[in-house]
């Protein structure tokens, strides 16, 4: 396959490279969200794993993991430490997404939450797609398909489970997506073949299609519960736009008794007097009965878009994101704006 490869862009490495002698995370290159796969051979489409971005560093041998936002999971995840390790590598910085994997070839974010607060026992499997830095050399500026070459190739001497390498097709993106629909898959991620690696940027060289829209947004309050349901009634919840949290709207379906009970005790002690959020669109109902929290909690919400009040269609609550804080959130939005 012909990419037209691009020439070798400068100044991708004066972070990285500090990053890895001092061991420290560094920040993955992020997706846009579009409506369906680009089309051409230009493009290499892969599975969109429904995980925690998660990316490894290793110095001198050690290794350690690191959250999307500079958090680290070493000792979170030790089984994880111990497979990558299991590589032999003496440096090198890895990106991919960790999951617990179905029989569908899918991955299963409720029983990865589930697996991390040792609710169950699931298998956690690390899925590498990128590979910036080996062994004293950053690959940054080589072709995404390049280092996703030298990726598999380091894979093929792994010996363990927990390690596994995220495939790709090139081309016909389109007929990949028809498959993770059909698959009950998360969406697919389509990536210029011929990018360079550029850390934190959302360039448009990577980008996702997703089979359910989902966002993420802070939780600015809650209200109370009705009838017999227990700890809380919905989340109230909030985007960052020009400069402040907007209040978007109330999700209320999605959970069980134990997350709202959970939630209702850490909300309940983090309640302030006076809104958190642009409360201009709040509904009177809502309004009447609201509790304000200062936004540290970020919530993965299904809906369906806004409707015409600016609010959200049909929320459903997919998850609490212990993985990212409402500044990451502040972060993206900046960034998306650029």
């Amino acid at each position: 396959m012909s990419t037209g490869l691009r020439r070798k862009p400068r100044n991708l490495d004066g972070s990285a490279i500090a990053s890895i002698i001092a061991n420290e995370p560094f920040s993955p290159e992020l997706t846009k969200l579009v409506q369906q796969a680009p089309a051409g051979d230009a493009w290499l489409h892969e599975v969109k794993w429904d995980g925690y971005r998660i990316v490894a560093t290793i110095v001198d041998g050690k290794i350690r993991l690191w959250s999307r936002n500079g958090i680290e999971w070493t000792d979170k995840v030790p089984e994880l430490a111990k497979a990558v390790a299991s590589l032999k590598l003496r440096s090198a910085q890895l990106d991919g997404e960790m999951i617990v994997p179905t029989s569908k070839e899918g991955s299963d974010f409720n029983a990865l939450q589930s697996r991390l607060s040792a609710e169950n026992k699931a298998p956690l499997r690390y899925m590498l797609f990128d590979l910036p830095y080996l062994d004293g050399e950053s690959l940054r500026a080589l072709a995404l398909i390049e280092r996703k070459a030298r990726l598999e190739k380091l894979l093929k001497k792994n010996r363990s489970k927990l390690l596994a390498y995220s495939p790709h097709q090139v081309g016909h993106g389109a007929d990949l997506y028809a498959q993770a629909l059909k698959a009950g898959w998360e969406g697919i991620v389509s990536k210029r073949a011929d990018s360079p690696y550029r850390d934190g940027e959302r360039n448009g060289d990577w980008v996702k299609v997703k089979a359910r829209l989902s966002d993420e947004f802070a939780v600015v309050g809650f209200t109370d519960p009705d009838r017999s349901r227990v700890g809380i009634g919905a989340l109230m919840l909030a985007a960052w736009r020009e400069g402040e949290w907007v209040y978007v709207g109330r999700v209320g379906t999605g959970f069980n008794d134990e997350l709202l009970r959970s939630l209702s005790k850490t909300l309940r002690a983090q309640e302030v007097a006076k809104p958190t959020a642009n409360d201009s669109l709040i509904e009177n109902s809502t309004r009447k009965k609201a509790h304000w929290v200062k936004p540290t909690i970020v919530a993965e919400v299904f809906h369906q878009g806004l409707g015409g009040q600016g609010l959200l269609r049909h929320p459903a609550l997919k998850a609490i994101r212990a993985d990212k804080t409402p500044a990451s959130l502040k972060a993206e939005a900046r960034k998306s704006k650029r």
